[in-house]
């Protein structure tokens, strides 16, 4: 793997579930396919439409790979007009490529922005199911190409179709990241299951109190993660009363704000760390004539010549050490490089542990009844 997980100060639970991974891990995008819809949709501004899993996903990938990307991009997650208009002012119809993501083709919000796009006359390649849905049959009717989506729910389907065709038209190697998926499937199911060993230390937390997880960032490249983590943990195991509430924040920001409920609110927060040791080396140049000015105690020149990732991690060293000075439950995800690969992997990995973490609960992590049941009132409210 190309990151490791430390689990302070949490046994596994007693209890055990089974294993086996789920089938979406079988379920093989067409890689060429893709590529090849990539080559014949080059646009320089890319328009991805959806929620929930439609996009959080892709938002992961493009937020690890924000450096390399050179085209612009926009996830629309909501129909405000505001917002809306602002995009197309920003981007001319001619250079833009308007990607619909919806499985069922019934989301509402997903057609009602799409129709703002239309009627501008924007170029538009939707990702739908092969079904009676209403985007579909938008589809059928416009003569429009397509990319199906796969048989997996949203949520789940990151590494097919959903997030890796928006990827492969940003330009980002596909192939890669599904073979670092691939990697990890085999890897929880053939070696040490670290997955299932964070979800079982996730449980023994619940069991002793604990239902909040703080999912603490130290890496504006992987923030995007944070979106698809909250959405795998609450929609897959936070059903019939069970289940963990996911809340974070960017590091080392949070810790300006949420460390005080941390440290001095009620006792039921698990911190879940994720960081990098993959930053650029840039260190920090203090002026000689202001090296003399105090700074909580030290010299401003006691600086000179240190490296911000090394800041970085002193700043997580911090709360990793006061936690262990007051005893308290912590995770550490760490990622040692930030390739392709490791991306891969970690989406297959979040995905593998939300389904364990469901069973521990002892509920179905493929529903989401309370989901769909908002989703119909909201529809209902409209006319």
């Amino acid at each position: 793997m190309t990151f490791e997980i430390e689990i302070e100060g949490l046994d596994e639970s007693d209890q055990e579930i089974d294993q086996k991974l789920p089938d979406f891990t079988g379920i093989e995008p067409d890689i060429d396919r893709i590529n090849q819809i990539a080559e014949e949709y080059d646009y320089e501004n890319i328009v991805v439409i959806g929620n929930g899993g439609s996009v959080t996903s892709f938002r992961a990938l493009l937020y690890t790979f924000m450096p390399e990307v050179d085209k612009n991009v926009r996830i629309v997650t909501t129909m405000e007009p505001d917002f809306l208009h602002r995009i197309s002012g920003e981007y001319r119809k001619e250079d833009t490529l308007v990607v619909p993501i919806s499985k069922s083709g019934s989301t509402v919000g997903v057609i009602e922005t799409l129709f703002y796009f239309m009627n501008k006359d924007y170029d538009v390649l939707p990702v739908t199911s092969d079904n009676d849905g209403a985007l579909r049959n938008i589809v059928e009717r416009e003569g429009l190409d397509y990319i199906e989506h796969r048989e997996v729910g949203g949520r789940f389907s990151g590494m097919t179709e959903t997030a890796l065709l928006p990827a492969a038209l940003i330009g980002l190697d596909v192939e890669e990241i599904r073979k670092g998926a691939e990697l990890m499937y085999q890897n929880l199911e053939e070696q040490d299951n670290s997955a299932y060993k964070l979800a079982s230390a996730l449980k023994s937390s619940q069991e002793a109190g604990y239902t909040e997880i703080l999912n603490a960032i130290y890496s504006t490249r992987l923030f995007g993660f944070k979106p698809l983590f909250v959405q795998l943990m609450h929609e897959t195991a936070c059903k019939r009363g069970e289940g963990m509430t996911v809340l974070g924040d960017l590091g080392p920001e949070y810790q300006h704000h949420t460390n005080q409920r941390l440290f001095g609110g009620e006792n039921d927060m698990v911190p879940f760390f994720i960081r990098s040791e993959a930053n650029e080396a840039r260190k920090i140049t203090v002026p000689d004539e202001i090296q003399d000015i105090d700074l909580r105690g030290r010299d401003l020149g006691e600086l000179n010549g240190i490296d911000l990732s090394e800041s970085l991690k002193s700043e997580y060293r911090g709360v990793k050490e006061a936690l262990e000075e007051e005893d308290m439950p912590h995770v550490t995800l760490t990622l040692t490089d930030l390739s392709y690969q490791a991306a891969g992997e970690m989406v297959a990995f979040m995905q593998i542990l939300a389904v364990y973490f469901a069973r521990f609960q002892g509920v179905d992590p493929f529903t989401q009844p309370d989901v769909e049941k908002s989703k119909r009132k909201g529809f209902e409210a409209r006319f």
